[in-house]
């Protein structure tokens, strides 16, 4: 049992220095205190703010491998967007092996940490073998992303999804065997056995689940899976990314995406729609009232082309959103959070678009924003540094050129406006410091074994045609 002494943390929404917070030898927090405390207890100085860890509300950890490597336009494909994105997907999909994806997994969510992140959302549909036939333990990949998370020392939040069909009322095609189920009955069985391994092996990771997205399985199964709680996690789904998907859903089924979504599924807090980019205002009225979450992965979303989500009418009438780092090009939180708001303010003309009355803050406003909804987004309890919870927050270097001598109350602004990197001194997570010096302890264990996977993994990548459709239509017909 110890206490830590930090010169200022942000807690409940405000800085407040000095702070002292107790934990037990296993990370827990026992005890926290505005005020001197009993030296009867050990008192351990940490010359650093401390602010929470950031959720991470969406994740494709396989994709961290090629990130940046589809910034060229190829011949006979100079109309490039996200479907060719797709196709380089996919191949990766189809490639990566159960040892390189753990290495790869753990390379990313020792990264996250670095970066901020404490807890990430996995959004898991690479369920199969490279045959696309279900592995003798059907769990085994699963298995892996834990595995994984658990030595970064990472909270995970698994989120397994269903992949029926290619597109409404469109066979799924070749390349995308690894993510497909038969039946929605079959992809429950596989949730159960999930819920079963970790119960068993890794009862630190929350359990979620979804569909791919509305163009990836029929209605009657979107209904099955988003309309009961089939785990104690949250729902995940991909909606109205592309024009394409809007397009094709209204197509198919005489309506728009989220507004059927809205209209055939009891919508909570619990469910969280990943971009959300084409949506119409009133199905932005919708989801405002169900509670449900948008995950904006902004960074992801500029790169793929996907368009601009209507943020600011949805902010301003009190619709949650949250932030993940999706395709891995990106994986500074604090800029994640910054890009709405710079964007609405390309967009307008205009600065600190989204401060409203009682909220003059832009920092403070993000920063809370993407805390509150982003640990309803990875099925975490609300606040930080309660008693009873593991510790897991960043330790901010208070002499960084940035920060030194700036008032507390701007912190949060200096954060995510002007940030840098190397304002990050240390990271707890699951109550152990596992960032120091700005490096994740365990990273050089993993280094080997990374390596040798992208030394593999980069034959298939460098300029390597795809067998796959070359066009949308093809894609999504």
């Amino acid at each position: 049992m110890k206490w830590l002494k930090f010169k200022a943390v942000y807690h409940e929404g405000k800085w407040k220095s000095p702070f002292f917070i107790q934990i037990d030898s296993h990370g827990k927090i026992q005890k926290t205190s505005e005020k001197d405390v009993d030296a009867k207890v050990p008192v351990e100085e940490k010359d650093s703010y401390l602010l929470p860890g950031i959720p991470n509300a969406h994740s494709h950890s396989f994709q961290y491998v090629m990130s940046g490597l589809s910034e060229r336009v190829l011949p006979g494909r100079e109309k490039d967007d996200f479907w060719f994105w797709r196709e380089q997907m996919y191949q990766l999909a189809n490639d990566i092996r159960v040892d390189e994806l753990l290495a790869v997994s753990t390379q990313l969510y020792m990264n996250m940490l670095e970066q901020g992140y404490t807890s990430v959302a996995e959004f898991h549909y690479l369920h199969h073998e490279l045959t696309g036939k279900s592995h003798q333990r059907p769990t085994q990949i699963a298995e892996v992303i834990m595995e994984a998370a658990q030595t970064a020392g990472i909270h995970l939040t698994l989120v397994p999804v269903y992949y029926n069909q290619a597109a409404p009322n469109v066979p799924i095609k070749p390349q995308q065997r690894r993510f497909h189920f038969k039946a929605a009955d079959l992809y429950l069985s596989f949730i159960e056995d999930t819920v079963a391994i970790v119960k068993a092996s890794y009862p630190d990771v929350t359990v979620g689940y979804g569909v791919h997205s509305l163009r990836a399985a029929p209605l009657d199964d979107i209904k099955t899976i988003l309309g009961t709680p089939w785990t104690r996690g949250p729902a995940h789904f991909h909606a109205s990314e592309q024009t394409e998907d809007v397009r094709t859903f209204v197509a198919a089924y005489g309506v728009r995406p989220v507004d059927w979504l809205c209209d055939n599924i009891p919508l909570s807090s619990r469910h969280n729609l990943v971009h959300a980019t084409h949506i119409s205002e009133q199905e932005s009225d919708k989801l405002v009232k169900s509670g449900a979450t948008v995950v904006l992965c902004p960074s992801t979303e500029a790169n793929l082309g996907d368009g601009i989500f209507p943020i600011l009418d949805y902010q301003k009438k009190g619709g949650s959103w949250s932030i993940g780092s999706d395709s891995q090009v990106n994986l500074n939180p604090f800029r994640e959070m910054a890009m709405p708001e710079l964007t609405q303010r390309l967009l307008d003309r205009k600065r600190n678009v989204f401060c409203q009355d009682g909220q003059p803050d832009s920092g403070n406003l993000l920063y809370d924003r993407v805390l509150k909804s982003g640990r309803l987004s990875v099925g975490l309890e609300a606040g930080s540094f309660q008693k009873g919870m593991l510790l897991e927050g960043l330790l901010l270097d208070p002499y960084h050129d940035r920060l030194l001598e700036r008032p507390l109350d701007t912190l949060l602004s200096v954060l995510i406006y002007a940030n840098d990197s190397n304002m990050i001194q240390g990271v707890y997570s699951k109550g152990a410091l596992r960032v120091s010096e700005g490096r994740h302890k365990g990273r050089a264990n993993n280094q080997k074994p990374y390596s040798k996977a992208l030394q593999r993994l980069m034959q298939g990548l460098n300029g390597i045609e795809s067998d796959s459709e070359s066009t949308a239509e093809a894609a999504l017909t």
